[in-house]
Order: C-alpha cells, then sequence, then structure tokens
C-alpha cells in the first residue's frame, strides 16, 4: 500500500513513530512504529513485514495535502445543526458557514495526524465542550480509520499568554509534519492579554478560537480565519463556547453530546439552560477544579480519557458528585455568614472575601462557580437587584442577578475602574453579569474593592 509519512514523532526510544496516510485504497491513516528511518512527506511502501521508501510515488506532497482537504469537504456537510430552541437554532444558522469551515479544517488535520493541541477553560463550559469534541473526534475516527493526534490542556486562566504560546510551541516541535499543528481554543475571554500569545502562535499554528465573551476593542482573535464568537453573529453569552463547540462538531460527527451541551449551558448560567446535564455540570466543574481530591498531590492537568474513566464509573461518579455538594453547601454556607451589606438605593451590593469561604482541605468550588451560587442563595433570601463582589487574591470577581444586568452592564463597571486606576489594575473583562479585575497587587485589594464599591453604588441608586 502506498502511503505518506504525514508526521513523525519524536522520541528516545530506538522504534521511529511515524503516522503514515493512506494514498490508495480506502482512505485513513496508520500509526507505525519501525526502527527504520523517514521523514515527513516521504512516501512509502508497506501493509506487508516492512515499510520501506517509495522513491517514484507518482504524487507530490501538495496532492495528499489536497487529497486531505478534499475528504475534508466530502465528509463534512449537511443542513445547520438544530437544538429544538428556534432562538439557539436561528443563531446556529447564521454561524453555519463558519462552522463548517472551521470543521473542515479540524478534520484535514485528522485525516493527516497532524498534531491538535486543544485547550479549555476548566469549567463546565470549557471542559463540556472539550468533552463533546473528544467524543465527536472519537466517533469520526472510529468509522473512517484514523488515528488523532490530540493534546489536551486545561486553562485555569481565559488569556492565552505568551508563556502559552511558547509551550505549545515546544509541544510542536516534537513533530515533524507536512502541514501546520492546529491550536483549537475553548471558552477563552476576548481580552488584551491574548494579544502577546496570539502574536507567537499564528505563524506557528493554524488556529480555531471558539467564545462567547464580549468582544473587546484591540482584541487580535478578531482577525483570525477561524476566530468564531456568538457576540460576531448577533448573539450573546447565552449561547456558550460548550455549545459552539458542539455545533461544530456537528459538521462531521453524529456522536449524542447533548448532555454535555447542557451542563455548558447550566455551568454559565445560559437563558437557554434547562434540566439536561444538572448534575453533570456540577461534576465537571469538580472535577476540572480540585483535581488533586481526586488524583493525589501534583495533578495539574485533566484529559478527556480520564474524565471519561469517571463518567463511566456510575459509583465513582455518584461519590463525586455528592462530596462536591457538600463541600459546595458548606462554603455557601459560611459565605452567607461572613457577606458584608452595602445599600444602593433599591439596590444592595454584597461583598465577601473568599478566604472566609475557603475550605482549607479542598480547591471546590473555584471562586467563580462559587460568586455564581451564592448569588442564587442571596436571591432566594430576598435580596433584589444585588451585585456580589467577591475578592481572592489578587482579583476582585463580579455577579449581578439576571434583572439587574439587563440595566446595569458590570462590563461598563469594569471598563470605568480600568480608566480610573490604571496603574492598579493589570487587566478584567467577562460578560455583561460577570466578570473580574485582575489587580497587579493583590494587597491593594480590600482598597480596590471599596473603590469598586464606590463606581457600582451610584448606577443601582440611579435605577430608582
Amino acid at each position: 500500500m502506498l502511503g505518506i509519512v504525514s508526521c513523525t514523532k519524536h522520541g528516545i526510544s530506538k522504534d521511529r513513530r511515524y503516522f503514515v496516510m493512506r494514498m490508495e485504497g480506502e482512505a485513513g491513516t496508520d500509526f507505525i512504529e519501525v526502527r527504520a528511518e523517514f521523514k515527513a512527506g516521504e512516501f512509502v511502501q508497506y501493509g506487508s513485514a516492512e515499510i520501506k521508501a517509495e522513491d517514484k510515488p507518482g504524487v507530490t506532497v501538495q496532492e495528499a495535502i489536497d487529497r486531505a482537504e478534499g475528504l475534508a469537504r466530502q465528509y463534512v456537510k449537511g443542513d445547520a445543526y438544530r437544538t429544538g430552541n428556534d432562538e439557539v437554532d436561528a443563531l446556529t444558522g447564521k454561524m453555519w458557514n463558519r462552522l463548517q469551515d472551521a470543521a473542515r479544517l479540524l478534520v484535514r488535520k485528522l485525516e493527516l495526524s497532524a498534531p491538535i493541541i486543544v485547550r479549555f477553560h476548566n469549567d463546565a463550559d470549557g471542559s463540556g465542550g472539550a468533552y463533546s469534541l473528544y467524543l465527536s473526534v472519537k466517533d469520526f475516527a472510529s468509522g473512517n480509520s484514523l488515528k488523532p493526534n490530540l493534546v489536551w490542556l486545561m486553562q485555569r486562566g481565559v488569556s492565552y499568554t505568551a508563556t502559552d504560546s511558547e509551550n505549545d510551541a515546544l509541544i510542536a516541535n516534537g513533530y515533524s509534519c507536512i502541514d501546520k499543528p492546529l491550536l483549537m481554543l475553548i471558552d477563552f475571554g476576548t481580552n488584551l492579554e491574548s494579544n502577546p500569545g496570539l502574536k507567537g502562535a499564528r505563524d506557528r499554528f493554524d488556529i480555531i478560537w471558539l467564545d462567547h465573551h464580549p468582544l473587546v476593542k484591540g482584541f487580535a482573535g478578531e482577525a483570525l480565519e477561524h476566530y468564531i464568537n456568538t457576540w460576531q453573529f448577533g448573539g450573546d453569552s447565552n449561547y456558550t463556547a460548550g455549545l459552539l463547540t458542539s455545533a461544530l462538531c456537528k459538521g462531521f460527527s453524529h456522536a449524542d453530546t447533548s448532555e454535555f451541551e447542557g451542563a455548558s449551558l447550566i455551568g454559565d448560567y445560559s437563558k437557554y439552560a434547562t434540566a439536561k446535564g444538572q448534575d453533570m455540570s456540577a461534576l465537571l466543574d469538580f472535577i476540572t477544579s480540585d483535581l488533586q481530591a481526586i488524583y493525589g498531590p501534583g495533578k495539574s492537568n485533566i484529559t478527556p480519557q480520564e474524565i471519561e474513566s469517571i463518567i463511566g464509573d456510575k459509583d465513582r461518579s455518584t461519590e463525586l458528585l455528592e462530596y462536591a455538594n457538600i463541600k459546595l453547601e458548606e462554603a455557601i454556607d459560611r459565605g452567607l455568614k461572613s457577606i458584608k451589606r452595602y445599600s444602593a438605593g433599591s439596590g444592595c451590593i454584597a461583598l465577601l472575601d473568599f478566604e472566609n469561604a475557603r475550605s482549607e482541605d479542598s480547591k471546590y468550588p473555584l471562586p467563580g462557580r462559587f460568586a455564581s451560587k451564592l448569588l442564587d442563595r442571596l436571591g432566594e433570601s430576598g435580596m433584589k437587584n444585588a451585585v456580589l463582589v467577591v475578592r481572592v487574591g489578587s482579583y476582585l470577581l463580579m455577579r449581578a442577578d439576571r434583572e439587574l444586568c439587563r440595566r446595569v452592564s458590570l462590563l461598563e463597571v469594569i471598563e470605568e475602574m480600568k480608566s480610573r486606576y490604571p496603574d492598579e489594575i493589570s487587566g478584567g473583562g467577562g460578560h455583561r453579569c460577570a466578570g473580574s479585575i485582575k489587580l497587579w497587587n493583590k494587597d491593594a485589594g480590600k482598597e480596590m474593592a471599596n473603590r469598586l464599591i464606590g463606581v457600582i453604588k451610584p448606577r443601582l441608586e440611579a435605577l430608582e
């Protein structure tokens, strides 16, 4: 069988590791480990007891890449994905051409076994999107005899930094391929802090960036060919990055990802959320935040394969879910006892130092998830037009109840704070109802929290 060495993986073992795309017969790729030495782009004959170079293959490397592109166009086609929610489906329809273009790029990389680095935010939205991608790629690869070459990296922040770019380049340098590696970013913020990372990555990688955060002027990601954000198409943050990733995957896979779509919607408090995926949302939040509680000291990353091993063990997943719910309730109870309340017209501002709610023996819940749940509890207690500010390290987190943020935008609050205090604030962003400010100096947190209250209070008083 004639094939092309589309990608080689460098290693220290005597056996060399090659991804070989078939150039005749049934489409697909093979992963081969042999002592022989081949280069990416070299044509080989294989399928018997040996693999050997083909000096006169009759095709070129460009024709091999074109073959992979042709297969991608053959596989990625069809009508726009539908969830049954008319508003969601109308927005998906507007994005469908762009989603299919990105899906074709992804499938081309899968056909060539090019390295694909997937970075996803460590919450129910980002991890739900990553897991939907994992299920879809597994389904597609098994049906088309492919050998995917993916690296999964969980991201605790929502900026793609210069350090991230350097680390990704080191990963990509472990391979030699006939096509560029692919970088996929799921549920990252559209903040200016990502511009240095993008500057280093855009020449090294093809990039697919899927997001639902409000667009920020000057953000370099908008210029990417495969940057897809719901705000670009008349949508907003309610259409989550997890749902966006799942929709992209429907261009090439029939895997059922509906539970993880639901988890992403619930995790990000989308107005499109239903009961579907409720337990999964809580479970994903827990297993992506407190890795050491599950795997022991030193664990800093989790892959979809590891998530799958937990989800597939009913007893284990039930145990972890119960533990997560207990820890969340304990944190909320401590938080309610420690909150300081400030009246502001018909509204109220609640301030909390997260250290007064954090459990010493667990990293769950993460501050963002905790703040959203605590705001829910404040609303249940009768607090109306509430804004919650949580101080944690060098960050000030904010949450506003849904009714209030129709009239008061936390993004506008953040921009005013950045304008007033540029020497104290290193960045900030988020959504209309949820956002954060990052300080240069965490020791200034208490003072800056008071200044933040001073910016929010007039907005609430003006509502009367």
